[in-house]
């Protein structure tokens, strides 16, 4: 009777860590298809700026390696990936709001220029990009990339600009129907 439990016993025990591996599988893949969706997106921004010509195909590689180097030498855990997720955001909204600027003021040449300084900030080795490059430099690298807000001068320059080709539209439109 007690070999019957203890064969029962091993049986249920066995079905409960076969259980356990499988969820521990299924977060891993989960943790890193997250991963893989963060490199991805960091990537294909990129290469928007690429093809937009802001960005030398020489570089692309160069910025990539903030995203596929952040697992080196870190843990692979919730934390990491959610600061991953939040630091390469920050890096694209950074190059965004910085490349719209750069419109407004129609100086592409000077964003040009902090972007090259930017990359020549990266870490070259894969080890280098540590959890000190990722929470005390980048950002730091970040706050330096970003140039001052555009000021109500501009903003406004630009509103008047936008009311002016408005009315001149409106103007020729009218002229046309005369």
């Amino acid at each position: 009777m007690t070999l019957i439990l203890l064969i029962t016993l091993l049986g249920v025990y066995m079905v409960i860590e076969r259980n356990r591996e499988k969820a521990r599988e299924a977060q891993r893949r989960m943790f890193n298809a997250r991963v893989k969706q963060v490199q991805q997106r960091f990537q294909s921004h990129l290469h928007e700026y690429e093809e937009a010509r802001i960005l030398r195909p020489k570089h692309v590689p160069q910025l990539n390696a903030i995203c596929s180097n952040f697992f080196v030498v870190q843990g692979h855990n919730e934390d990491n990936l959610t600061y991953l997720e939040y630091i390469s955001e920050r890096v694209l909204q950074t190059l965004d709001s910085e490349l719209a600027k750069s419109y407004v003021r129609n100086d592409i040449d000077t964003l040009a220029e902090r972007i090259q300084y930017f990359i020549s900030e990266l870490p070259t080795r894969g080890i280098e990009f540590n959890a000190s490059f990722y929470h005390d430099i980048l950002p730091t690298l970040l706050t330096q990339l970003t140039s001052s807000d555009l000021s109500d001068h501009e903003q406004l320059k630009d509103e008047t600009e936008d009311d002016v080709d408005e009315q001149q539209e409106h103007s020729s439109a009218q002229h046309e129907t005369v």
